[in-house]
């Protein structure tokens, strides 16, 4: 089936997907934070469904412990897919699936601390051994809800620098830059 206009509307990309609100403010870990993801990759249009599970703990090796909301998964192909794919077959197909999501400090958002899939063969977890946040103030003058690059910043106590973003949502999401390569001669 063919990706439509209408299948356009109201949709997240996969990495949009990841981060989405959890509650209200100062509600906390609430089950309002398993809901349908309506997905648009490009390519396909799929819903993931979530649906309350459970509450659990976690404690990472470094960072967050603390309370995550258990989901489960369903992928239900919309558009764009071609359903004689082994993969969207077996995805399609209701496997068991569930995702942990934590809480990002200081926000009203929520991440994946962990994915499990179990299959007849095996069982697939990936989990987080490190979910940290880091809260920054925007520079000053940027105007508010605008997402905007920042320099390198300093370099942290273990002396790597990161590079930064802050989102709409002020959460600020840094990645580590690499040394650069040896220049040859």
């Amino acid at each position: 089936m063919p990706v439509t206009n209408s299948n356009r509307q109201g949709i997240v990309d996969p990495l949009t997907a990841l981060l989405f609100s959890a509650a209200a403010a100062g509600e906390g870990m609430s089950q309002e934070a398993c809901r349908t993801l309506p997905i648009f990759d490009g390519h396909q249009r799929y819903d993931l469904k979530l649906a309350f599970k459970r509450m659990d703990k976690v404690t990472a090796e470094k960072g967050y412990a603390g309370p995550v909301v258990v989901c489960s998964v369903s992928y239900e192909p919309i558009a764009g897919h071609r359903a004689n794919i082994p993969l969207i077959k077996y995805l399609s197909e209701g496997r068991e699936m569930e995702i942990a999501l934590a809480p990002i400090a200081g926000t009203r958002l929520v991440a994946p601390f962990r994915l499990s899939v179990v299959s007849m063969l095996a069982n697939l977890m990936i989990e987080a051994n490190r979910f940290e946040t880091i809260m920054a103030p925007a520079p000053a003058g940027t105007p508010p809800n605008v997402a905007h690059p920042s320099d390198i910043s300093p370099t942290r106590g273990d002396g790597v620098d990161e590079r930064c973003v802050e989102a709409r949502s002020g959460l600020v999401v840094c990645q580590e830059v690499p040394e650069p390569a040896p220049k040859r001669r």
